[in-house]
């Protein structure tokens, strides 16, 4: 018998922290809150497994962050490491959960609060586990697809620049699928639901000087009301997608995008049955008109697949990136340009060539130390059964054509391949995306051209592993 609880806590940072996932910023802390954020953990269990999904509104963590909070879900609830998924929501507006090419060099404005909120951060983490684990209660659950319209594709091509840009492209390729696994008690009241879409919140961007989880928090908050239960939000394959709105400092945009998305996930959810039904024509009654009533007959035999969870290691191929010394000579000067810098006085334009030179220097830096030496990465991959859908994770933010490919070949009903889950380690775009450069290919990932051939493959073969 299936047991499901979930909980959540509140890891909305204080006003001063650090914010500085934009390059292209001029300010470098949060100013005022517009959203909280907070940590969603969903617990199931049966004879066979027990699972923690744990759906966190930050944009990146690295694996030596993730691990340990995976590990603390893992102690509360009883079950491995390997069966916890910690997946970050991917919003592009909160603090960073550490230094790094993810989040702020140490001696950045606001990086002074980021200890301290690791440490709430942590508390929260248990304390959602622990809740989830005092709500358990008899569950079953149903999976289906449905859409929306809210993403298009991100990679923008300007043969005459001779560049390609992170804009919408209406003409590329997008995946408009949500993944949608509600979890119910035996009576069919609402549990959780498990959302999955993939495009990224970014929604809002450099002009933003507020904390908010972007669409992902409006999403949770809206489907809520509308099915009950908690919403546990999974972010996709979202490497090349982008909202229809984004790129704004508007605040009513990411509201706009979440409730669409809730709504037609919602739509989704309330046309599946957690129970298995048959309908029985019964009576005949007589009024103004005479009416013919049906009732729901529950079947004497409820099927039900076990739990399982499999996880791998996937040697990923990596691409030179370039001489250590002279990347990490770069960076240095820019952060001591960046410390020395007249916030007060200085031109905002200035700081604004600084902090994304240094965005895309470090960035650039990771990734030559990433691959010194090696011809491979090894990373995780993992693969959760409930019911009839897989859910399959890995540390990157790969395409949605990927994922679509993943999807459709999986012996699943329902199947979601994601990124930006268990750690971090970079965009894989498809072969073909390297012809065009951008973002993603020349300063986002540290990959080969082969790479995402390779996750297609071995997750072809998790999937099949699953039973």
């Amino acid at each position: 018998m299936l047991q499901a609880g979930s909980g959540r806590a509140d890891i909305t940072p204080p006003v001063g922290i650090a914010h500085v996932n934009w390059g292209a910023r001029t300010h470098d802390v949060a100013e005022r809150i517009h959203l909280p954020l907070c940590v969603t953990v969903l617990v199931l269990r049966d004879e066979a497994a027990t699972l923690a999904i744990a759906d966190i509104d930050t944009c990146l963590m690295r694996e030596d962050d993730a691990t340990p909070l995976r590990a603390l879900i893992a102690k509360v609830v009883g079950t491995e490491t390997g069966s916890v998924r910690l997946a970050c929501s991917h919003t592009h507006s909160g603090p960073p959960y550490g230094a790094g090419p993810t989040g702020g060099y140490p001696e950045a404005p606001g990086m002074e609060l980021v200890p301290a909120y690791r440490r709430k951060v942590r508390s929260a983490v248990r304390d959602a586990a622990q809740q989830a684990v005092a709500a358990q209660r008899p569950a079953r659950s149903a999976a289906g697809y449905g859409s929306c319209d809210i993403t298009v594709n991100r990679r923008l091509h300007l043969p005459e620049l001779k560049r390609t840009l992170v804009s919408q492209n209406v003409e590329g390729y997008a995946d408009p699928t949500i993944t949608v696994i509600r979890i119910d008690g035996l009576d069919e009241t609402p549990i959780a639901t498990i959302v999955g879409y993939g495009t990224h919140p970014i929604v809002l961007a450099h002009q933003n000087r507020a904390i908010s989880p972007d669409y992902p928090g409006v999403l949770r908050r809206v489907f809520e009301s509308i099915v009950g239960g908690t919403c546990v939000f999974l972010q996709g394959s979202a490497g090349d997608q982008i909202p229809t709105e984004a790129l704004t400092g508007d605040l009513q945009a990411p509201v706009r995008m979440g409730t669409r998305l809730a709504v037609e996930a919602a739509r989704t959810a309330l046309g599946l049955r957690t129970r298995t039904v048959r309908r029985r024509f019964a009576e005949i009654v007589e009024s103004g008109a005479p009416l013919g009533l049906w009732v729901e007959e529950e079947a004497a035999s409820q099927e039900y697949r076990p739990l399982a969870v499999g996880t791998s290691r996937v040697a990923l191929p990596l691409r030179r990136y370039g001489e250590h010394a002279t990347l990490a000579s770069e960076v240095e000067s820019l952060r001591g340009q960046l410390t020395t810098f007249d916030r007060n006085r200085g031109d905002p334009a200035a700081l604004a060539d600084l902090n994304y030179r240094l965005k895309r220097a470090t960035m650039n830096l990771q990734w030559a130390q990433l691959a010194a030496g090696r011809a491979t990465l090894e990373i995780e991959m993992q693969a959760m059964r409930i019911g009839d859908a897989a859910l399959v994770a890995v540390p990157l933010e790969p395409f949605a054509h990927t994922g679509a490919t993943i999807r459709e070949a999986s012996p699943f009903a329902v199947t979601q391949f994601a990124g930006y889950s268990n750690g971090y380690v970079g965009y894989v775009p498809e072969r073909a995306d390297y012809a065009f450069g951008g973002y993603e290919v020349e300063w986002g990932s540290p990959f080969s051209e082969d790479a995402a051939e390779v996750l297609v493959r071995e997750a072809a073969a998790i999937l099949g592993g699953l039973g």
